[in-house]
């Protein structure tokens, strides 16, 4: 029987977290998960369809605030449930001290997959602490349905077999019959198939067909074990630095725990082994094998706090099991007081009670798009959050917004085109000439575009200005924008700050002095894309130095991030360290493929005398990009000075066919022309 105490602390807990609620969208895939859940459609990879389901019934039972903040309020019911399983092991400070976790406490606060994953966790641990068969059928049913809404929850598989075992449970029989109550619950997962033949708003991956089904179930294109692309390297250094993260997402008890576990092992039974069983896959082994790396100590927080919410869940209760081993119990129950009491102090810094910026953005970039033009955004960083956003917008809130275009071809149209090779779900893959092509053709038919994008690096247009929020042409005639604003939260979370910071970033891209550039370069020093694209301002500033330290500082925090590397190239090719130059290039294009990279790895190697390699980069940049002018004009060169001016000829030529007022070509078709 639950003691009133426990309880009392869960509702507690649950009304703590009402009140610090975000009000609105938040940073994240929550979002995409929002504008899904409204429409019923297939989310990003794996899907997600339990998620979908459960809360797109429950926001109509809850009819309340924005769709947002329906769906933030179920979040937290999710947590408080999971809280309510936990209260047969917990103590009434365990659990407080659970809830005022800062792992707890953020997740708790806005709309995600990971609490329903809590959820489920909890109430299969639940189920199996009496050793029924019937409680462990039903636990099968509820961890292949866990598994159809987050698949981390396989990481319990271990435990559950050494359960079985133990309890001998494990004859073939009931194998079976647990093994086909998991299935029947996984089946949930056939709600992709339906929705996206069906012609669902979001169908990201497609899983239309069997084959992508599968595809999108095991996260093919987004790499299974990877939690961020560019910083998956599986290496020790990860396990070491776990239980640092893991003191700072949910404090002391994070380390306690574990060692209370092991000075008492040989009296634990075998619901507590089980209960360390998937404490160890769940955090440090699925932690290592994820890789997660980077120097950035933000980064790396921001990326993994939310997958330390099962595994600490997990430690409360493996406490409450060890509760009748500890000597000094009143001890340690008034130290977890306190603990607990000074995780109240950070409440404030982590409340998201706030939080508008997200919205306001949305909503600034809405109302800046110039009536009649198509707003276009350019993936990267906060791209993603503003894609996200925008999709919540439109479907969630049927915001009335003008043509949306980006790279992800399942949360709004592509603009690489419909038949472009897909190089993830729902992303088309620009480094194919026929994604190329099929881009250039959208940019240049109507309406008129305004861009969002970091970068003028990233547009196709030379004649576009920035007027404090897009790229457009009306930005030449100086035409003021007023339509930017937001409420900053005061958030030090690193998502949040990277989106925050875009205030004081466009003012340097607006106005770019030494003052601003040192302020924004200062306040954004552990983001990457920040860092990246502030060297551009500080070349143009002309400060080379500081244009160096910019990239240099973005590469410690990404080492696989391809815009700084070709970045730094640039620099170099312009102090005449070509060798150095060509190394950058090479790497840039390794990570990712891209005409410019190709032409500046291709110039480098021509400055170095490598002419075969240079005619070989050439190439490869006229197959992303056959019109590439500037490539043809350079292999027309290379041609021209051996000796070879038909072939010359003929690439001057075909340069003109695409620019014909290039000068460049002109003089030099002349040159042959009267060479000959």
């Amino acid at each position: 029987m639950i003691k009133r105490s426990v309880l009392a602390a869960a509702v507690a807990a649950f009304f703590i977290f009402l009140y610090n609620l975000a009000p609105s969208v938040y940073v994240g895939d929550s979002g995409e998960l929002i504008a899904a859940s409204s429409t019923l459609g297939v989310a990003h990879p794996p899907g997600y369809p339990v998620f979908v389901i459960i809360t797109s019934a429950l926001s109509k039972i809850f009819p309340a605030g924005n769709m947002a903040y329906r769906m933030n309020f179920i979040n937290a019911i999710f947590v408080f449930s999971a809280m309510l399983f936990m209260c047969r092991f917990a103590s009434a400070s365990l659990l407080l001290y659970f809830a005022l976790a800062p792992a707890v406490f953020s997740s708790a606060g806005a709309a995600e997959v990971f609490t329903l994953n809590l959820l489920f966790a909890c109430a299969i641990i639940y189920l199996l602490y009496s050793p029924f068969k019937k409680n462990a059928l039903a636990a099968a049913f509820l961890f292949g349905l866990g598994l159809a809404n987050h698949q981390t929850l396989i990481l319990l598989l271990p435990g559950v077999i050494y359960l079985l075992i133990k309890r001998k449970m494990f004859d073939f029989p009931f194998v079976l019959m647990v093994f086909c109550a998991a299935i029947a619950g996984f089946s949930a997962n056939l709600f992709l198939i339906v929705r996206a033949q069906s012609g669902a708003v979001f169908n990201w991956g497609d899983p239309s067909t069997f084959s992508r089904w599968i595809d999108v179930l095991l996260r093919r294109d987004y790499g299974t074990f990877a939690l961020h692309g560019s910083h998956h390297h599986v290496t020790l250094n990860a396990l070491l630095d776990y239980p640092r993260l893991g003191f700072i997402f949910f404090g002391p008890l994070f380390i306690f725990i574990p060692l209370l576990y092991f000075f008492h092992f040989r009296k634990a039974d075998g619901f507590n082994h089980f209960l360390f069983i998937c404490f160890l896959f769940s955090g440090p082994l699925f932690f290592m094998a994820t890789g997660l790396s980077s120097s950035s100590g933000a980064f790396v927080e921001a990326i993994t706090e939310r997958f330390f919410l099962l595994p600490a869940a997990i430690l409360i209760i493996l406490a409450g099991g060890l509760w009748r081993f500890i000597s000094l119990r009143k001890i340690f129950t008034s130290a977890v007081w306190a603990f607990a009491l000074l995780f109240i102090f950070s409440i404030k810094g982590q409340s998201l009670r706030n939080f508008y910026s997200l919205s306001d953005f949305a909503d600034s970039v809405i109302r800046a798009v110039p009536r009649g033009n198509a707003l276009v955004i350019e993936k990267g960083a906060v791209g993603d959050d503003l894609i996200f956003a925008l999709a919540y917008k439109k479907w969630a809130q049927k915001v009335k917004m003008p043509p949306v275009y980006t790279s992800y071809g399942a949360v709004f149209p592509s603009f690489y085109g419909e038949d472009a090779p897909r190089e993830t779900s729902g992303l088309r893959n620009p480094s194919h000439a026929r994604g190329y092509a099929a881009k250039m053709k959208f940019m240049f038919s109507g309406p008129e575009k305004s861009f969002f994008a970091f970068s003028k690096s990233q547009l196709p247009f030379p004649d576009y200005g920035f007027d404090g929020l897009l790229w457009t042409k009306d930005a030449l005639r100086n035409r003021p924008n007023p339509a930017f604003f937001w409420r900053t939260s005061g958030l030090k979370s690193y998502r949040v700050r990277s989106l925050e910071i875009l205030d004081y970033y466009f003012r340097a891209l607006k106005n770019p002095s030494p003052g601003t550039a040192r302020i924004c370069s200062h306040l954004g020093k552990d983001i990457d894309w920040l860092l990246t694209n502030m060297g551009p301002v500080w070349a143009g500033l002309g400060r080379s130095d500081e244009a160096r330290k910019s990239y240099e500082a973005a590469l410690s925090i990404n080492p696989g991030l391809p815009e700084a590397l070709n970045n730094l190239g640039v620099l170099d090719f312009g102090e005449g360290d070509y060798d150095s130059a060509a190394r950058h290039f090479a790497e840039s294009v390794s990570l990712s493929p891209d005409d410019v990279r190709y032409y500046n790895l291709a110039l480098s190697l021509g400055k170095l005398g490598k002419t075969a390699e240079a005619q070989a980069a050439f190439r490869k940049c006229l197959n992303i990009n056959p019109v590439n002018y500037a490539a043809l004009n350079e292999l027309g060169l290379i041609e021209m000075r051996s000796g070879n001016i038909a072939g010359a000829r003929e690439f001057f030529q075909k340069g003109l066919s695409i620019n014909p007022d290039d000068e460049n070509l002109k003089y030099n078709l002349a040159l042959v022309k009267n060479g000959k």
